[in-house]
């Protein structure tokens, strides 16, 4: 009787020191702006200290309600942090299953599209195009940009409502009455805004929002279509897919570039990480946004970014503008305007891994101007040059 009190007491000690398990984080933002980012843990460190498995681990906020948190490909746990202007907030991680919440940031290929890949966050919306359109001939190389003023997912609908339900019965009756037709188009397609935003963003032949080429001379060589995709993590806090280009000649080498592009909540801007295989001799690197005929005006040449305010594809129609940005925050780069782009451009470049961000606002949704935007750029570059510092503590 003892004994089997004894091994029960031991059970209930152990099971109140792992429910009492924890891990403090504390964020602090030694900046004077108010910070909201996705901070990064080592997953396999928290695991241990609160030994538990990945997919049992709650995050709560000093009123001790649970947070978004997400594990990703390569072996991080990610919070979404807020701290205010010099301040120091703090995370409690404590074992237990992990709350469900809503994938804000998400992507996939659409093959009822011709194999667009399209993936958004809780700010806007990016889609680049694949093979079945590539063997169609048609000339779209850059990053489309699609606006919405919800944080809500508004992707898998739009193709779906378009694509799918339709512009079948859209052709069909265009035949019968050509304007009865075009008005169930107008009411139904997302390149018209119906109360959560659209797609106004003109790409065709360019770099669109912030695709990278590689250049001869002033003569940039426009990437085609992905040929390849995987898709790395996708979730509350962040998506990310690796994307392989098709092969391309350039100067007499078979070049083949790789993206990596992530995408945070919260955020305007995606990173980019891109590299290429089988360059020989040096070329020039670039990105940036393309230069619409309609505006040619609205461009802004800085240090380390070039920035555009975009007036859509019918600036009488939609009537607000869209602001498009490519950031170089690592490595020195030449801002100009090359032809109807405002490009950042790397000289004498080998195909090493550049890191760059590429991202874009409407004025209908979070910034509402020109100044604005390039306040959250600059705010978004600050927060790079000084991220906040986390420190996990028992």
């Amino acid at each position: 009787m003892n004994h089997s009190r004894l091994i029960l007491s031991l059970l209930l000690a152990t099971a109140l020191v792992e429910a009492k398990a924890q891990l403090v984080v504390e964020v602090t933002n030694l900046s004077d702006v108010y910070r909201e980012e996705v901070i990064e843990l080592p997953l396999e460190e928290v695991c241990q200290r609160l030994n538990t498995t990945y997919d049992s681990i709650r995050v709560l906020d000093r009123a001790g309600l649970d947070i978004p948190c997400q594990w990703t490909h390569d072996g991080k746990l990610l919070i979404g942090a807020y701290v205010r202007k010099n301040g120091v907030n703090r995370y409690t991680l404590v074992k237990g299953a992990t709350p469900q919440f809503p994938d804000l940031c998400d992507g996939t290929i659409h093959p009822e599209r011709k194999d667009d890949f399209a993936w958004e966050n809780d700010r806007g919306a990016y889609r680049v195009y694949g093979p079945a359109l590539e063997a169609t001939g048609e000339r779209s190389f850059g990053i489309d940009v699609w606006t919405k003023n919800t944080p809500d997912p508004v992707v898998n609908d739009r193709y779906y409502i378009e694509d799918v339900v339709m512009m079948p019965k859209v052709d069909s009756l265009r035949r019968i009455d050509r304007h009865r037709g075009d008005s169930l188009y107008r009411i139904n397609s997302y390149h018209h805004d119906h109360g959560k935003g659209l797609d106004p963003y003109k790409v065709g032949a360019t770099l669109g929002c912030g695709a990278p080429a590689l250049m001869i001379g002033d003569s940039i060589v426009m990437p085609y279509c992905f040929d390849r995709f995987e898709v790395l993590t996708h979730g509350p806090l962040r998506f990310e897919v690796c994307l392989r280009q098709s092969p391309r000649v350039v100067c007499g080498d078979t070049i083949r570039e790789s993206r990596l592009i992530r995408l945070d909540k919260g955020s305007n801007f995606n990173r980019m990480e891109v590299w290429y295989d089988g360059i020989s001799s040096p070329l020039a690197f670039c990105s940036g946004v393309v230069i619409q005929k309609e505006d040619p005006e609205g461009v802004v040449l800085g240090k380390n970014y070039v920035a555009y305010t975009d007036p859509t594809d019918q600036p009488d129609v939609h009537h607000a503008p869209l602001y498009v940005a490519a950031l170089f925050p690592e490595g020195q780069v030449e801002t100009k305007k090359v032809g109807n782009h405002a490009l950042g451009i790397v000289r004498n470049y080998k195909g090493e891994h550049f890191t760059y961000y590429f991202g874009s606002a409407w004025a209908k949704y979070d910034v509402r101007t020109e100044e604005e935007w390039k306040a959250r750029i600059d705010w978004f570059m600050r927060g790079l040059e000084a991220p906040l510092q986390v420190v996990m503590k028992n």
